[in-house]
């Protein structure tokens, strides 16, 4: 079922990076001086990470109740196996200080063949969090997430990699799960595709920070946009990967209109399963294979073909002009 029009253009795949947290911490506290005066990074797999927290804020580390909920946050990290960012009350301090809490996902979302890349992605997620404390919600995940996407390219330029595997993901865990918060697709997709011709690689750290923010709240559903496309993905809530969930994906991407929102996130889901002959998420892995697949696809193609040769269906990784 794989189709040579669809076939990324192949590069280099750069050599197996190994992810340094502290040069990370530096890194991002010296790209953005705010991060050293309101924010604190913390390494939840380190047994003594209370000393690096005492080492970037003193006064946090010598506030018993801070700490208190400091160690209930790295527990959290630990159990969940994810990262978040979030609000320590700090003292005397007016403002509240972020807490970057970090551990290695349970499942990969930036790259899901190089845990390296998964967890500098991560960190610059959360990262983008601390940076941007007054985005909330939708808003905050795709600044979140936009900013991933930028420094990515900012670092892997003219490298293969998968971070397109993120748009991809996050479109499909909406899909089933009913969550809108992290719908970051949209944001994601566009970075990625304006990459072809801006140059993100030159902004400066406060330029990206910047322009992440820029691309959330331009491509961020809000609102009814939103509330429909929760609507048209709601019989998929709660169903598990199978061949039943993407064939009734299927049902609702091709009586969406081409030029909808609704079109453009089944078809992003569908078409690079078809173009992969499957689909993982999250360890689970769906094939796709036969009769019934292949008339899909054609009738997916079909209705992606009606589009201007200019869209950014069209141009979304994976499917090519």
């Amino acid at each position: 079922m794989k189709k040579p029009e669809r076939k990324k253009k192949r590069l280099p795949r750069l050599p197996r990076l190994r992810y340094d947290f502290n040069k990370a911490v530096r890194e991002a506290r010296a790209d953005h001086p705010k991060l050293k005066k309101d924010a604190v990074y913390i390494d939840a797999h380190r047994k003594n990470w209370l000393q690096d927290v005492a080492h970037q804020q003193p006064a946090l580390a010598a506030n018993d109740d801070a700490v208190e909920d400091l160690e209930e946050a790295v527990e959290a990290a630990r159990s969940l196996r994810s990262s978040f960012c979030q609000a320590v009350e700090a003292g005397r301090r007016k403002t509240p200080v972020s807490a970057v809490v970090l551990h290695q996902d349970r499942h990969p979302l930036y790259d899901p063949k190089d845990r390296a890349i998964d967890d500098i992605g991560t960190f610059d997620h959360e990262t983008a969090h601390a940076l941007h404390t007054d985005a909330k919600g939708t808003l905050g995940e795709n600044t979140a997430d936009a900013y991933a996407v930028l420094r990515h390219l900012q670092r892997f330029d003219g490298q293969e990699t998968d971070i397109d595997y993120c748009g991809w993901k996050r479109a499909l865990v909406f899909m089933t799960s009913g969550v809108t918060t992290h719908l970051t697709t949209f944001a994601v997709d566009k970075i990625l595709i304006d990459a072809q011709t801006a140059d993100f690689v030159s902004l400066t750290p406060r330029q990206t920070a910047a322009i992440a923010r820029d691309y959330a709240e331009a491509y961020a559903p809000q609102g009814r946009a939103l509330k429909k496309l929760k609507d048209d993905f709601a019989p998929l809530k709660g169903k598990k990967m199978s061949a039943a969930t993407f064939r009734q994906l299927a049902q609702i991407t091709l009586a969406a209109p081409e030029k909808s929102q609704t079109f453009y996130l089944g078809a992003r889901v569908l078409s690079a399963a078809f173009r992969d002959g499957k689909a993982t998420l999250d360890g689970k892995t769906v094939k796709f294979s036969g009769p019934q697949w292949e008339k899909l696809e054609k009738q997916l193609d079909e209705k992606i073909a009606k589009l201007p040769q200019n869209h950014d269906l069209r141009k979304a990784a994976g499917f090519g002009t």
